[in-house]
């Protein structure tokens, strides 16, 4: 199959033999060092939360963040929501899994994932982000569950200010079970910017009686709605000792 149909990197489209090529895995612009532990952003030291994330992501309570979102990572996170590159999900939910692993508290947390509306999955033809969990799921020996539901359709969040992102997507989440009875819970997604769809989802959880929350993404996009790098935390809390 490989000499009939042979396999393009999703980073560089070179022909590699594999979904993505030793040279673009090495390029992979991962997070390293200092962070805030609730929305993932590199910091100066770490922090419990910064000053972007104070106000909006309250109901997360840990984001942990394979890379930042640039090249070559963008163009293999666009090959894997529209490019039917839902294969590129095991990869990377592995790579994303060795970053997760040694940060879970609970032995056996419930994993699950930001849900697509039906009409837009069923025009994809798959959900990248349950895609993304089940390969996630793998590499930790979980299983991905659905846990909720997108109850009406919302306009894509890269075209709305912050004001509109907020209000795109309040109240678009229900959860499936009626008690989550305190557990932990890993929240699956692509790419986080401003953090409104993942606080809504961790805050529809919480109020199904989850406990900690925690959001796990393949990519922290450091630009804000106008195209400004993002400010490296200002007005920080320090992390407990």
């Amino acid at each position: 199959m490989e000499l009939l149909f042979p396999t393009r990197c999703a980073g560089c489209g070179r022909y590699a033999g594999r979904p993505i090529c030793p040279d673009c895995t090495a390029s992979l612009p991962l997070i390293r060092g200092c962070v805030c532990r609730r929305c993932g952003k590199p910091t100066i030291y770490d922090v419990d939360e910064c000053a972007e994330c104070r106000e909006r992501m309250e109901d997360v309570d840990r984001t942990i963040a394979l890379a930042t979102y640039e090249e070559p990572l963008r163009s293999v996170i666009h090959k894997l929501k529209y490019g039917n590159g839902w294969r590129l999900a095991f990869p990377l939910g592995a790579m994303a899994a060795a970053r997760v692993a040694p940060l879970l508290w609970s032995p056996h947390p419930l994993l699950t994932f930001v849900p697509m509306h039906r009409g837009k999955r069923r025009a994809r033809g798959y959900d990248h982000a349950h895609k993304l969990a089940e390969g996630l799921a793998r590499a930790l020996g979980l299983e991905a569950e659905p846990l909720l539901r997108r109850t009406r359709a919302t306009r894509a969040q890269s075209s709305l200010s912050h004001e509109g992102r907020r209000a795109n997507v309040r109240g678009a989440f229900e959860v499936l079970r009626k008690n989550l009875g305190g557990e932990e819970v890993i929240l699956v997604d692509d790419v986080l910017t401003t953090g409104y769809t993942l606080c809504e989802c961790a805050a529809a959880l919480k109020a199904a009686g989850a406990g900690r929350v925690t959001a796990c993404v393949l990519a922290r996009d450091l630009l804000d709605h106008c195209g400004n790098i993002s400010m490296l935390a200002t007005s920080m809390r320090p992390v407990d000792s």
